[in-house]
Order: C-alpha cells, then structure tokens, then sequence
C-alpha cells in the first residue's frame, strides 16, 4: 500500500528541521573551542623560562686622536726637604734688593732652563746665577725665609728687582697682595758649571812626497 500524500507532506517537513538543527549545534560548538595559545602555557610549578635579553647596542668605536697631555711636571724638592737640607748653613753670598713674583699666567711655558714652570714649585729666576743654585730668601721686613732653586732668568726691568719668585715662594713669604717685597737673598748652595762644549781639534795633515 503507498504512502498517503499526508505521510509524504510530514517527511517533506522534517527533513529541513534536521538540517537547521545540525547547522546550530555545528555553529555553538565552535563558538565553545578555546582558540590555540600563541605560547604554551607552563606547568604547575614550573618557572616560566624568561624572555630573551635584547642584543646589546655595538661600542663607540675608538677615536684615531689621542687626547694632548701635559707636560711633564719638572722633578723638584719639595720646601720640606729644602729647609732640611738646607738650614743653618753658611751663606756663600748675599744678595740684596726687591723680590717680585711670577705665577699661572706662565705656567706651563718653559723656563730659560728648559724646565716646564710650576707655580706651585720652589723656584726662582735670577739674570747671573747658575740653574740649580739654592737660595735662602729672607723678607726685610717680616723675617719670614723660603728657600728657592733658580731655574729662570729675570726679573728685567727694574735694577731694584734681583729676583722673580714663584707664586709658592712668594706664599711663603706673604707678598701676593703687594706683589713685592725687600728682600736678602743668601746663596746656600752654587750650582756647578755645566759641562763646557769643547770643539775637537783639526790638525793638519802633511803628506810626504
């Protein structure tokens, strides 16, 4: 016996049910998947591995030019060990006269010597004395005594001036504000003479005939 034409309408009605239902729970179970980690998470208790460290910023590379230096700083006693040496002995000669002072205004320049002037250092400047020669300096008025190594030539000028103290010299002595002071100057020590520069002999060859 065939099927009513009631029984095929029902087929005819369920079959686009089925399909819309299929079509739903396709879409609500997609909708629930957790989308893929970028990274995988770590275990419990594990230490997450740490990220790596950024590359570091490549060194500046070295200059081709070298930075000036100084000039060396001339090797001399200090006060302390001139007045140890040099106290208490005689006075070879005396000078007698104005003492001025020279300071960073010509540091660094070089002495009638050859030596690089240091403010700081003990020295003097004499127009005659040998470099080298030791000076006990006596101020007139106050007493006050440095000692002093010459090493320069001046002061010029003036006839009264005998003698250009450093910028230390003349500390010691109390003369920066005035600038000059009357002093004794005492050799306590000559320098000796520098080593004479003898031209060699020619002599005269005869030839025999």
């Amino acid at each position: 016996m065939s099927p009513s034409f009631c029984e095929h309408v029902d087929v005819a009605r369920s079959v686009p049910r089925a399909i819309v239902w299929g079509a739903l729970g396709f879409v609500l179970l997609s909708c629930h998947t957790p989308p893929p980690l970028a990274h995988p998470a770590p275990a419990a208790g594990q230490t997450p591995a740490p990220a790596p460290a950024p590359p570091a910023p490549p060194a500046p590379a070295a200059s081709s030019s070298s930075a000036p230096t100084e000039p060396p700083r001339p090797s001399a006693p200090d006060h302390a060990e001139l007045e140890a040496r040099y106290d208490g002995r005689p006075a070879l000669s005396v000078l007698r006269g104005e003492a001025s002072y020279y300071g960073a205004a010509f540091a660094g320049r070089k002495t009638a010597s050859g030596e690089v002037f240091d403010p700081e250092l003990f020295t003097a400047a004499h127009r005659t004395l040998r470099f080298g020669t030791v000076l006990r300096v006596k101020r007139v008025d106050t007493g006050a005594v440095v000692y002093v190594r010459v090493n320069d030539r001046g002061p010029f000028g003036k006839s009264r001036r005998i003698l250009d103290l450093s910028t230390a010299a003349a500390g010691r002595l109390d003369m920066l504000k005035r600038g000059i002071a009357e002093v004794r100057a005492e050799v306590v020590e000559r320098a000796p003479p520098p080593p004479s520069k003898k031209k060699p002999t020619q002599t005269a060859r005869v030839e025999s005939r």
